[in-house]
């Protein structure tokens, strides 16, 4: 499926602590394809998935006419969001 990204993520891509964790569009996308946990009960959705040993990446995403919309991203302590989705299942 194609993804479309929102101006606010590559303004984010830009911020000095984003490029030290060396996030990057490649990155938000890996998250997406092979998510560790994902939450679709509401929307926009949200995916998790491994970016460090330490850290998760969550994206928060809608899809439109068949195409992923990357709304807003941001780096968590990993565990963090993947266990408030599992435990919502």
């Amino acid at each position: 499926m194609a993804i479309k990204y929102t101006k606010h993520i590559y303004d984010k891509l830009k911020l000095p602590e984003i490029i030290k964790l060396k996030i990057n569009l490649e990155t938000i996308a890996k998250v997406l394809d092979n998510p560790t946990a994902v939450d679709k009960s509401i929307e926009p959705h949200q995916s998790v998935g491994e970016i460090s040993k330490t850290l998760s990446l969550s994206v928060i995403w809608k899809t439109e006419d068949g195409i992923i919309k990357v709304i807003t991203f941001y780096p968590a302590k990993k565990g963090r969001y993947e266990s408030k989705i599992l435990r919502r299942r």
